[in-house]
């Protein structure tokens, strides 16, 4: 086993029974005890542990109270364990270091070596990156700098724009930048994955730039990735499982769900019966989420809204029509 496991051993038995032996911590995990001896002067030297041996006890002590170590507890070789997991799915880091996964690895092991084998992270939805773009936004977001950049609309309109990015966020398995468009004069949000071309501008534009609570209130602001200062409120009404699930989703730190006793209509699912507001400024990604549920979601308010995703339905009758 490793040494951050032995030293956190060491440290609880400590402070848990008072003392322990070099004898104890060599039984336990196997090694001599001149590892052990070596590890407790390693935790005086570096750690500055006040560790003292008792002769007429036989065992070593600390002579007085030490709590540098009592976060390194086996939740944090677990977490360690997690960490790794997540950075060898490297669509989630989208830059990775290998010395870093080196000495992670050399920090965790023996039992909690094998968790890492044993946790999975998948989205099927998870967008990767290039590396030259995240690298770019990287040095950007530490030096405040603005970069040039060719970008692509979801309408397939291409654009070259100044920005200076602020945030890097992973929204759904997709990787996206809020930042300040240069050009407008106002934040925005960018899909990394339509970014064409990039390349850093020296001028930076500080004195335009939002302060972090106006940035954050623009996160906050309404649902869905593409923010901003939200248009309306929608209402979604969930049945049965989806029901169930949107109890325990939050699609929005200001939404408002409400148990519905009784529906008219005989025609929908059995089960439960909840009502979700919330604000929205971006309608498509609400639309397309109120889809996915299928007949388990109908969409409520605004009118313009609900408009559009009955047309969207009778859009897709059609083309199964069609099909068959």
């Amino acid at each position: 086993m490793s040494q951050p496991e032995r030293l956190i051993y060491i440290n609880r038995r400590i402070r848990d029974q008072g003392g322990v032996s070099s004898a104890e911590v060599a039984r336990y995990f196997e090694v001599s005890q001149r590892q052990v001896k070596r590890d407790i002067e390693y935790l005086r030297e570096r750690w500055g542990a006040p560790i003292v041996y008792r002769q007429e006890r036989k065992r070593y002590e600390y002579d007085k109270p030490w709590d540098k170590l009592d976060f390194a507890d086996e939740k944090s070789l677990l977490a360690v364990a997690f960490v790794e997991s997540i950075l060898n799915a490297y669509n989630y880091v989208p830059i990775v270091s290998e010395e870093l996964i080196t000495q992670l690895k050399e920090r965790i092991s023996g039992p909690y070596q094998s968790i890492i084998a044993k946790v999975r992270y998948e989205l099927p939805d998870m967008e990767q990156i290039r590396d030259e773009v995240t690298y770019a936004f990287c040095q950007a977001l530490v030096a405040g700098s603005a970069l040039d950049i060719g970008y692509v609309s979801s309408q397939g309109t291409e654009s070259q724009r100044t920005i200076v990015p602020l945030r890097l966020i992973n929204y759904g398995g997709k990787w996206y930048t809020l930042a300040w468009d240069c050009g407008k004069k106002e934040l925005r949000t960018f899909a990394m994955g339509r970014i064409q071309s990039v390349q850093r501008n020296r001028d930076i534009p500080s004195q335009e730039i939002p302060a972090d609570s106006e940035i954050e209130a623009f996160l906050n602001s309404s649902y869905g990735i593409f923010k901003g200062a939200a248009q309306e409120r929608a209402k979604l009404r969930f049945y049965g499982g989806a029901a169930r699930a949107v109890r325990h989703q939050i699609w929005h730190p200001d939404q408002i769900l409400t148990e519905v006793v009784s529906v008219d209509e005989p025609s929908h699912p059995e089960g439960p019966v909840v009502d979700l507001s919330l604000p929205v400024r971006d309608w498509p990604e609400l639309l397309g989420r109120a889809l996915r549920c299928g007949r388990f979601c109908e969409v409520l308010e605004p009118p313009s809204f609900r408009q559009r995703w009955q047309e969207e339905l009778r859009a897709m009758m059609t083309l199964a029509e069609r099909s068959t």
